[in-house]
């Protein structure tokens, strides 16, 4: 569900590699498949045909993929619950804190998922490949989980590199960290990923950041399986040329995923009593910049 940019690179991969593969998305996207296919470019370039639909069918799969943004899970499980069986499993690739929570009150099947490969949708039934990367997917919040090492088999069949982790909520809170470093800093100063790994004046800033997610995470007693510093400057290098989702978001008028980023953050430090004020300045200034960009027009 969510077959938008990582959606639909997802299910097409999956669907070229023989596996029966609904993708629920927009309509103009869904009619745009239905005619001539869902067209992949960038990394691969490839054409397959696949099943689209604006609406979760009547059979129940074995794998519920979420790839909705995070503002819109709650409405999308509701959406799906007739098709959510006691043989269901759902994953989430999405971004930010509490996606896994809401689909547990649907079933105890859940898996959490990550992923750094970049997609953006080109246009109605196109989507660009923009960078290749890991997706890592285990057993929410943690543990073994047979299905987990299934689903990684057919996904590592389809070209999509993915590695299970019986510790999948580290992985979850790490790409939140470096997406609460990255994005907003990025959004606000319109700039390439890449100026941020550049300029010596932020690269202290985006630091800042991250330590105040480290601090809620350790509390928590969670371990990360990577630095987290070491994540940013990675997730950097790898997409210095990319403008990030949450600016794409605001360059487009649409509303941002900061609530579940930075947000749930500020969230968790004040239930654990700690203090999170970079983040929540971000947070104030991205809601501020969402109501500006429904005025202006789009500059890029």
């Amino acid at each position: 569900m969510g077959a938008g940019s990582i959606g639909s690179l997802f299910g097409g991969l999956l669907a070229r590699s023989g596996n029966d593969v609904t993708l629920i998305g927009r309509e103009e996207h869904v009619e745009a498949i239905k005619e001539k296919g869902l067209k992949i470019r960038g990394i691969e370039e490839f054409t397959v045909k696949v099943e689209a639909l604006t609406y979760a069918p009547e059979k129940s799969p074995d794998l519920l993929i979420l790839a909705t943004k995070s503002y819109s899970t709650a409405n999308a499980l509701e959406c799906a619950k007739h098709i959510i069986d006691k043989d269901t499993w759902i994953l989430s690739i999405q971004n930010g804190i509490g996606n896994e929570d809401l689909a547990l009150k649907y079933t105890r099947n859940v898996l959490g998922g990550t992923t750094t490969n970049g997609a953006m949708l080109e246009k109605w039934g196109v989507v660009r490949w923009t960078g290749r990367g890991i997706t890592h997917i285990g057993l929410y919040p943690k543990g073994e989980s047979e299905f987990a090492t299934k689903v990684a088999e057919v996904f590592n069949e389809a070209g999509i590199d993915t590695k299970v982790s019986n510790n999948i909520i580290s992985w979850i809170w790490l790409k939140a960290i470096v997406n609460s470093a990255i994005n907003p800093i990025g959004a606000l100063l319109e700039v390439k990923n890449g100026f941020l790994l550049e300029d010596e004046y932020l690269q202290g800033v985006l630091v800042e950041i991250a330590k105040e997610g480290c601090q809620v995470v350790q509390k928590l007693g969670i371990k990360f399986e990577e630095h987290p510093l070491e994540a940013i400057i990675d997730t950097l290098e790898r997409t210095k040329e990319n403008y990030n989702s949450m600016y794409q978001d605001l360059i487009r008028g649409r509303k941002t995923e900061i609530d579940y980023i930075n947000g749930k953050i500020v969230e968790y430090a004040e239930k654990l009593e700690l203090s999170a004020p970079m983040n929540s300045l971000l947070v104030a200034l991205i809601k501020a910049k969402e109501k500006l960009s429904k005025i202006d027009k789009p500059r890029r």
